[in-house]
């Protein structure tokens, strides 16, 4: 039987009618609804996403890689990534507390510390690939998850350095003067590294007495010291100094241009810094920020950011260690067992601690 037909007056009344309803839920994402099609899809190319990276490699790296891989995920392609400092995050974040500017961002030790204490992270929800990643590389509360080691040691001009250094005390060696990069200790690792120099010295993080007579004696063989440990790299890079404290993605990045740079182990054993991710309080977008940091915790991701030229470590135990890091360990569970600060003891004395650095730190004095 034949439907029956509608007066011209009332069919076109009826169409103008759905055409309304169409747009008001395409407005909210929803389209897909009232058809029985693929809502998931039109929802997705409603949203957008705002996330946070560190400059340089790292928004390469992030837009090369993860971006990618949360767009083929949840159909999202209104991704937009904004690389900034962490003391920038911050200073972004408290000033739109109601209306945060970024869903997730990607912080250092440091910086997550200073999230914390101004109220900044939401608990993270279940995400899948979570449970791949060691205790160690987690955070207090839930407030974040680590998706990406730095390994430490003692960074060296091949050329001009005949002897590699096995020990922080080589920077003491008077063949050095005038050849040393140091960093400040506002960034995490010079804080990382001064608490290796106080535990060397029989201090810790609320005893960093030692570090500071140490600093007292290699300060005639120090030429530099970077603000940040990007800023390092490039004056090791450049030959402004020969010997330093390094990154191991840094030594990556020297190593991709063709410079003489190496790694040295200290004999208090690898360094190792952890970059987290974390949802925003208030954000709208949360869902969408968790399959932000799934997407970054997965095995595919974190392989193809440990291989050349951005050789970050994994936190993700099922992901191989690529050839430009095995010299730092053969398996993600060996990195769990390099030294680590306790920042949650170090962070209420970081100032006080920069402050008496910026204080007795001067070259050429």
């Amino acid at each position: 039987m034949s439907r029956p037909s509608l007066p011209p007056a009332a069919s076109t009344s009826a169409q103008r009618a759905r055409r309304e309803t169409l747009k008001r839920l395409s407005a909210l994402g929803l389209a897909g609804a009232t058809t029985g099609g693929a809502v998931g899809v039109s929802f997705a190319q409603a949203r957008t996403l705002a996330a946070s990276t560190f400059p340089g490699a790292w928004e390469t790296a992030h837009r090369t890689v993860i971006v990618p891989a949360v767009t083929k995920a949840t159909g999202v392609k209104d991704i937009t990534l904004t690389p900034l400092l962490p003391l920038e995050k911050i200073a972004r974040l408290t000033a739109s507390r109601a209306n945060p500017q970024f869903d997730v961002i990607i912080m250092d030790d440091g910086g997550f510390q200073l999230g914390v204490q101004n109220d900044l992270f939401e608990p993270l929800p279940a995400i899948a690939n979570s449970k791949d990643i060691p205790k160690r590389f987690q955070y207090a509360k839930n407030l974040g998850i680590g998706v990406s080691l730095q390994v430490f040691g003692i960074g060296y001009n091949t050329e001009r350095v005949k002897n590699p250094p096995t020990s922080w005390n080589d920077l003491l060696r008077p063949e050095y003067k005038g050849r040393v990069g140091l960093v400040q200790i506002g960034s995490t690792l010079g804080g990382a590294w001064m608490v290796e120099i106080a535990r060397m010295n029989g201090g810790s993080e609320e005893n960093m007495e030692p570090a500071f007579a140490w600093l007292k004696k290699v300060l005639p063989n120090v030429s530099a010291v970077a603000p940040s440990p990007g800023a390092l790299s490039t004056l090791l890079g450049q030959g402004q100094v020969d010997i330093t404290i390094l990154y191991s993605n840094n030594l990556a990045d020297l190593q991709g241009k063709g410079l003489p740079i190496a790694l040295a182990r200290p004999d208090t054993g690898w360094g190792v810094v952890r970059s987290g991710m974390h949802i925003i309080r208030n954000s709208k977008n949360q869902d969408l920020a968790a399959e932000y940091i799934n997407q970054a915790l997965s095995v595919d991701v974190q392989s193809r950011l440990a291989e050349m030229p951005y050789a970050l470590v994994p936190t993700n135990v099922r992901t191989p260690m690529s050839r430009p890091l095995l010299q730092y360990a053969k398996t993600v569970a060996e990195v769990e067992n390099f030294n680590q600060p306790d920042w949650i003891r170090y962070s209420p004395l970081r100032q006080p601690y920069i402050d008496r650095f910026n204080r007795e730190v001067k070259i050429g004095a």
